[in-house]
């Protein structure tokens, strides 16, 4: 069942009033949520209309070492065959304006991403490119360079910028790996605000996003006035994408190259590397504390809008932490929904597999290729041991008959 989220939708009006050019972004999204990707999976036989969210992930570098983040900074080197993690491979503006050309004929959210995308050179002028062609793009960042493209992201009406605030400045600066970071985040965010007062324009809408860790239970209920004090619109607490050793070995032991071969499937091995994952650090006691923590995020007014993802109940708070077998609901809607495309070009849905390749290809041949079809018919079969905690599925529970007693997908 769908819950009906009044404040989002007037969100969303407002958007319009402000991006009139967005209203078929806005209003396709919602169609495809509530009912489009439904009928694609049903009758699709894996096949579907275009993406509602292209993801742009410009660099996988980072001037950040998080704890929780899954990308590979630990090595000493990144396996050579992981090409989106090679800078010299990075696509250039010609190569992104290429995609953006597609993208007018079925105007898709952009979600701009990284690593930390500012780091490419040529951040700025696919902001510009972007927003000439009139689409819609919300910027995830970590905030450390906001300062220094604050009028361009206003000026050129960018929707959105959701933006990783991890705690207080200690906390942040701590699981960030970088002293100054929350100083540089707050800088950011002053900058945004600053610019919009100057060019006399609203802005874009400013989220803080918190992943939920060990180290930050303790300050979760002070994070959203210290969200409202930096000047953030909104506040999302997440739980952290984790896995285990022994998880990893179990998805593996599946995706081998035979079986990569028998659906007719390009993976890089393996399917989920060892260590490109985030272990999970706490233990039981700390779910007693976090539990009140979360309590306390949904029972008080804050003066902002306060989400929590994904939604978990007492019940199954603890097995999400603790329990890899715990039967959550089978449902992950993101092969319907949005296309990662890595910065050599590559289109990654998840797990390592590569779909094919926006210099090579257009996105339509990809998005409904024959690897993209049949991953999406092995994935309306049940999802595999690497998709357990994976931040785009669904962590409904599922009871005997199978069927969901409550919604709670990203």
């Amino acid at each position: 069942m769908v819950k009906f989220k009044p404040g989002k939708y007037l969100r969303d009006f407002l958007r319009i009033l402000r991006h009139p050019e967005n209203l078929r972004t806005i209003l396709r999204e919602a169609y495809r949520h509530h009912l489009g990707m439904a009928l694609d999976r049903r009758f699709g036989r894996g096949r579907c209309s275009m993406p509602s969210v292209l993801s742009l992930e410009l660099t996988r570098r980072c001037n950040l070492r998080c704890q929780m983040c899954p990308q590979l900074r630990h090595l000493a080197s990144v396996p050579g065959e992981l090409s989106w993690y090679d800078r010299s491979q990075e696509m250039s503006l010609t190569g992104w304006v290429g995609v953006l050309d597609q993208a007018v004929a079925f105007k898709p959210r952009l979600y701009v991403t990284g690593g930390e995308p500012l780091l490419h050179r040529d951040f700025g002028q696919i902001i510009a490119e972007a927003k000439r062609r009139k689409l819609y793009v919300e910027l995830q960042t970590n905030g450390t360079l906001l300062a220094d493209y604050a009028e361009l992201l206003v000026g050129s009406g960018v929707e959105k910028i959701t933006i990783s605030i991890d705690g207080t400045p200690e906390v942040h600066d701590a699981i960030r790996g970088r002293p100054g970071a929350f100083a540089l985040l707050e800088k950011g965010v002053r900058s945004v605000l600053e610019a919009g007062r100057k060019l006399r324009r609203p802005g874009p809408s400013l989220c803080g996003t918190c992943i939920i860790t060990r180290d930050n239970i303790g300050i979760l209920d002070v994070l959203p006035r210290v969200a409202a004090e930096i000047g953030l619109d909104s506040l999302r607490f997440e739980h952290p994408i984790i896995d285990t050793p022994e998880n990893t070995a179990r998805h593996n032991a599946i995706f081998t190259k035979e079986f990569a071969e028998a659906h007719g499937l390009h993976m890089i091995f393996p399917s989920v590397v060892d260590g490109e994952y985030y272990q999970n650090r706490m233990v039981g006691s700390d779910l007693q504390a976090l539990s009140e923590k979360l309590r306390q995020l949904s029972n008080r007014s804050w003066g902002m809008e306060v989400s929590i993802l994904p939604v978990l109940s007492g019940e199954t708070l603890f097995p999400y932490y603790f329990d890899f077998d715990y039967p959550f609901s089978e449902d992950c809607n993101a092969l319907w929904k949005v296309c990662k495309i890595a910065s050599d070009g590559s289109v990654l849905p998840c797990l390592h597999l590569v779909m094919g390749n926006v210099t090579r290809q257009s996105l339509a041949e990809i998005w409904n290729g024959a690897p993209m079809v049949s991953f999406r018919k092995l994935i309306l079969n049940g999802l595999f041991p690497g998709c357990a905690r994976c931040c785009r599925r669904s962590f409904a529970r599922s009871n005997s008959t199978g069927c969901k007693e409550t919604d709670s997908a990203r």
